[in-house]
């Protein structure tokens, strides 16, 4: 998923770095005392003191580490922030409350069918509500004479749940093949499960249905010549968003196509198109005439409408995977790594590399506008150092923040969402707004 922060533990080493994510493999951090904390036990107030930019006050809030962190995910809607831990084999998921810390609910303990990889966490917002999902994916059943049956288990929990030991508001149970280790996405406005190279799954987790794609089937809207490679970029509530990325080419079936809604400077046949969070898309054409930048936008998953768009430079080597993408609580603005637009004022900022500028990788927005990231100076590494960045969307000019300073991966509900690595040991940290 690239629309909401979901993170394991164990993957945060760079801080102020991370994108938006359906959770990277691997099993959950287990270090510290050995000793499962209780479930219920009050968050810790934050004895970690990070240099995070002014807006935050260090001295409120709380933090979590350890057996008490596991994997996490942001709640954006429902003001909270899951996490999922793990005692021996059973994983159990925990929402807190993003303000306080304090122990909304707890869930029913459950298996992991995977023997390598931690289970899955997923955010799906879904009508302006947040459900979170766990996934995993392995053997069910079999006995001497029967073989076992390959499954994806999805279980959803609606956000506003309470309790000590919560069902899942849905469970189910996809059929999986024996091969491939394809991970299950939030692709939109409901979650995508891919079954085999031909055929995709979709799930409605507000009602558990579920639709299947046969790709080979599935047509491109506006063109005639895609007939091989078609596949589900993105999902909306009713409908599928088919992309062919060899044509260029992208759109609803029966409601619009991408040479209909391109931006005038784009080339509609060589369209790409993401799922981003809130139900919007993330869209990118080459400019008209071989020029030189490439057009992005925003996009509203429903009807396709431009909400907002900018050139780009293009850059030396374009992405090798989808982009990330962060909405501010209140829907105004919208980050993308170099990008940032402000869907009201139906504008956007481009922070690629030039010849002059350094490339900046946003990871959050506030509602008033102001986008956190950071800046890469490349070395002789892939990677390269990064340094901490603000922008305030009003004036599309990017400020360094003090070295050393820490930029939220989110923020929401009045607190900014930090991350920390002490030794070996993952914390999250979250600091109240001052004021």
């Amino acid at each position: 998923m690239k629309s909401v922060l979901v993170k394991a533990s164990v993957a945060v080493m760079t801080v102020g770095s991370l994108a938006a994510c359906s959770g990277g493999p691997g099993r959950a951090h287990t270090s510290g005392n050995d000793k499962e904390p209780p479930v219920h036990a009050p968050a810790a107030a934050p004895s970690v003191k990070l240099k995070v930019p002014a807006a935050y006050d260090t001295s409120r809030g709380w933090q979590l580490s350890g057996k008490q962190l596991g994997s996490y995910a942001v709640l954006p809607h429902a003001g909270g922030i899951a996490t999922m831990t793990s005692t021996g084999s059973a994983y159990r998921v925990t929402l807190r409350d993003a303000a306080t810390g304090r122990v909304r609910w707890t869930g029913k303990p459950f298996e992991d069918l995977s023997e390598s990889e931690t289970p899955g966490l997923v955010v799906v917002p879904v009508g302006g509500k947040d459900y979170l999902v766990t996934w995993s994916r392995g053997e069910t059943g079999g006995d001497a004479l029967s073989k076992a049956a390959q499954v994806y288990a999805v279980d959803s929990y609606a956000a506003d749940g309470s309790g000590d030991a919560v069902a899942p508001t849905h469970h189910a149970e996809i059929p999986a093949t024996d091969y491939g280790t394809g991970r299950v996405t939030g692709a939109g406005e409901r979650l995508l499960i891919p079954v085999t190279d031909k055929r995709e799954v979709a799930l409605d987790v507000a009602t558990g249905r579920t639709t299947t794609y046969d790709t080979g089937s599935l047509k491109v809207p506006g063109c005639s010549s895609c007939a091989y490679g078609n596949e589900v970029a993105a999902l909306t509530e009713q409908e599928p968003v088919v992309l062919n990325e060899g044509g260029g080419a992208f759109g609803v079936p029966g409601s619009w196509d991408d040479d209909r809604i391109a931006p005038a400077e784009a080339d509609p046949a060589t369209g790409m198109v993401w799922p981003g969070s809130g139900g919007h898309l993330i869209a990118r054409w080459e400019e008209r005439n071989g020029g030189s930048h490439n057009v992005w936008a925003v996009l509203d998953g429903r009807t396709g409408r431009v909400q907002a768009s900018v050139l780009c430079a293009k850059p030396f080597i374009g992405p090798g995977e989808a982009p990330g993408s962060a909405l501010s609580p209140n829907g105004r603005y919208l980050v993308s790594e170099h990008l940032a637009f402000d869907l009201r004022a139906k504008k956007g900022h481009c922070f690629e590399e030039t010849g002059d500028t350094k490339p900046l990788t946003f990871t959050s927005v506030t509602d008033d506008g102001i986008a956190y990231g950071t800046s890469l100076t490349k070395g002789k590494s892939l990677t390269g150092t990064t340094a901490p960045v603000r922008l305030p969307l009003a004036t599309g000019s990017p400020e360094a923040l003090a070295e050393g300073e820490r930029t939220p991966i989110a923020d929401f509900d009045g607190v900014g969402v930090f991350t920390d690595v002490v030794g070996d040991e993952p914390y999250l940290v979250v600091y109240r707004h001052k004021g």
